[in-house]
């Protein structure tokens, strides 16, 4: 994903999580169909995208993510979560569900 991409992205889409992978990190492989499973079943309005780190260094280098594997959640076009490396699914469940229900409860 390019850096003009990502504006597109962030200005179109309410709500979206940037998962930054690397093709060779085992972690990463692991991690993502969870992540990718806790957004389909608990989070349907986020948007997912899954972006190779090294083929976007400059998209990488601009939000400031620089170990993999790192996940950026962008609400209303803020960034709202931001983690790296090995992260409990339960752990990060909790921490999208509260700025989740106040964007999506609100009626917007």
């Amino acid at each position: 994903m390019t850096p003009t991409a990502f504006e597109h992205v962030r200005a179109e889409e309410q709500a979206f999580l940037l998962y930054f992978y690397g093709e060779h990190c085992s972690v990463c492989r692991h991690l993502y169909p969870k992540v990718q499973a806790l957004v389909n079943e608990h989070f349907p309005q986020i948007r997912l995208f899954r972006v190779d780190a090294a083929s976007s260094r400059a998209l990488s280098g601009q939000l400031r993510m620089l170990s993999i594997p790192g996940i950026l959640l962008f609400l209303d076009g803020r960034e709202v979560l931001r983690a790296n490396g090995l992260v409990s699914i339960e752990s990060l469940r909790r921490q999208i569900l509260r700025p989740y229900e106040l964007l999506f409860s609100s009626g917007k």
